[in-house]
């Protein structure tokens, strides 16, 4: 039991934890702040396993996803990368040989033109030799050459477009390699879900959370039920002191003279109906804090506490606390110091019940932890702090905690109480300096409520897509149709190319709320661009999953000629390091390229 008690004091986490097979990415001010209990936020926290690193449990037990089923719309699912690694499915760009296709086609008619004793014909090579060297006068200048050769060389794809907007709103090209061509985006594609919010919603949107009743109210007692009507604010945390917006609601039904309801608390939860996350979250996500799904009413980003540690002997369970109020089904065995490095440990939360299955092996050599896992019953649990709250405010709720789809008629209820959080804007650098997924994905909530009516998950990343659709051209010509599939990017099956990120980063530079969008991104060393190697002056969204490194946003972005560019390289097999030098140098190229103009 000692060891239970030392996991409850949060310590810095190590790099690598021995004990699970997984380990995640750190990046940004989680690192630093050496916050034990949090798992790492992906987009940028998303676990990469690299050759001869063993993760482990206090690092996140997650693993990439590796596609799904949703809409798919001609998207490749879960043989996505096998796909893209043969190169099928994809446009003929990618799958260009090293030799220039009209060396080729020379190489094919000269072996065309042999005599029958086997030896040429010199009055035949003779104009093709012409053709051929004609085909060497166009070969690539020796940079693009190096970032075609280097494209094919290492077995990876990569795609990039930087550009300047001139004065008539079109861009005008720097420099670009299969710009045009779908990639995996990461969590640069956090980028759209927040240009798609400010757009539709504004820098000054606020989520609303109101309590409500259709029962009458007579010396103190409130003859009915008290009803949350959530609005999916993402706010109620600890960053934002979510216990204060509570107190406050339960502040507001006894400034009204309430002391006593005779009722239940009843969460509604028709007003955010349907699946809360995309098809395609994989196990190895959802159950930890970088993939939590949205929830219409939580506390906490919808994640609870576990502290785990080794049993008292070999063989025995390993040692379990989650919160009071979750049954633990424990099948997680401690075993040898053999296995040291080795142990296998997996959270599986049931939605919907109270229930946290634990399953693997926890050596017996290995020290606690804490682990953020995501919360099965998040609208209870948000229920349950405002039944406290009441409490706290001297109010007495007779009846029990309901989650009912049944809509209140506005006509029929009166209010009680309204908690505004703070401003959209306020919300954006979590989003983009940090790379906080459940921020991201609870804006596919309010643009699902908000804009398409309906409250679905689904509904907001349409909204997204749309928004995408029709941003202008400028200049830049036709693009293939992005494929999403959430808000944060964490889907392994969102497509997006860069043309088209960077048509999004050109448009929002003109629109009034474009500089709230850039003042919201990460600058060279803060945030997730923490862990990149030298930079120019540059405003910029990361994204990282497994053998994918991303980066977009505005290079010299207080210049009067700022540039704006994104860089994708996918299915990289080799250390994300590297990748991250090859995009800093291109920056580099781009700058001095633009300075020259």
């Amino acid at each position: 039991m000692d060891a239970l008690r030392e996991a409850e004091r949060p310590v810095h986490r190590p790099q690598r934890h021995p004990v699970c097979r997984r380990r995640p990415v750190w990046n940004g001010p989680d690192r630093a702040a050496g916050q034990l209990a949090q798992q790492p936020r992906l987009g940028e926290g998303h676990p990469h396993r690299q050759p001869g690193n063993r993760p482990g449990l206090g690092d996140a037990l997650h693993s990439a996803p590796r596609g799904g089923r949703r809409r798919r719309r001609g998207v490749p699912g879960r043989g996505l990368r096998r796909q893209h690694l043969r190169g099928r499915g994809q446009p003929a760009a990618a799958r260009t040989l090293c030799a220039p296709p009209a060396v080729g086609a020379a190489r094919l008619l000269i072996s065309s033109r042999r005599c029958r004793s086997g030896h040429l014909r010199m009055a035949s090579i003779r104009p093709l030799l012409v053709i051929g060297f004609a085909a060497l006068a166009v070969l690539p200048t020796p940079d693009t050459a190096a970032a075609q050769s280097l494209a094919q060389d290492d077995g990876a794809f990569h795609g990039y477009l930087a550009a300047r907007v001139d004065d008539d709103g079109q861009l005008q090209v720097i420099d670009e390699l299969q710009a045009g061509r779908l990639f995996v985006p990461a969590s640069v594609l956090k980028l759209a879900t927040v240009a798609a919010a400010l757009e539709h919603l504004g820098a000054e949107y606020q989520w609303v959370t109101r309590l409500v009743t259709i029962g009458a109210v007579r010396d103190g007692v409130l003859n009915g039920d008290l009803i949350i009507e959530p609005g999916a604010d993402p706010t109620w945390g600890p960053e934002a002191d979510g216990e204060a917006g509570l107190a406050a609601l339960a502040s507001q039904v006894r400034a009204r003279g309430i002391t006593r309801i005779t009722g239940d608390l009843v969460v509604d939860g028709s007003r955010f109906p349907g699946r809360p996350h995309p098809l395609d979250r994989e196990f190895g996500d959802l159950p930890y804090r970088h993939g939590t799904p949205p929830a219409a009413l939580a506390v906490d980003e919808a994640t609870i506490e576990v502290h785990v540690a080794p049993g008292e002997a070999i063989g025995r369970p390993a040692l379990v606390r989650a919160p009071e109020d979750i049954e633990v089904i424990n099948h997680a065995t401690t075993v040898g110091r053999e296995r040291h490095g080795s142990g296998t440990l997996d959270f599986m939360p049931v939605w919907g019940t109270d229930t946290l299955v634990l399953r693997g092996e926890y050596p017996i050599s290995e020290p606690a932890a804490t682990v953020a896992a995501s919360d099965p019953v998040p609208l209870r649990r948000a229920a349950q702090r405002l039944r406290q709250a009441l409490a706290g405010a001297g109010i007495v709720l007779d009846g029990s905690l309901e989650l009912r789809a049944r809509p209140v008629p506005a006509s029929q209820s009166t209010l009680l109480a309204e908690h505004r959080s703070p401003a959209l804007a306020e919300l954006l650098p979590p989003i983009l300096t940090d790379s906080r997924n459940w921020y991201a994905d609870m804006l596919m909530l309010a643009l699902g409520r908000e804009v398409a009516g309906s409250g679905r998950f689904d509904d907001g990343v349409e909204v997204v897509s749309q928004f995408l659709a029709e941003l202008p051209d400028m200049g830049l010509g036709a693009a293939p149709e992005p494929q999403l599939q959430d808000g944060s990017g964490l889907s392994a099956t969102n497509l997006v190319s860069p043309a088209i990120v960077v048509r999004l980063l050109a448009h929002a530079s003109r629109q009034p709320w474009g500089r709230t969008l850039a003042d919201a991104l990460a600058t060279p060393g803060q945030g997730t661009l923490a862990a990149w190697p030298r930079l120019p002056p540059v405003a910029a969204k990361t994204g990282t999953l497994q053998h994918t490194v991303a980066l977009a946003g505005i290079l010299d972005p207080d210049s009067g000629t700022p540039v704006v560019f994104c860089y994708f390289v996918n299915h990289y097999p080799a250390q994300r390091a590297a990748a991250r030098r090859e995009i800093a140098d291109a920056l580099a190229r781009w700058r001095s390229a633009a300075g020259s103009r």
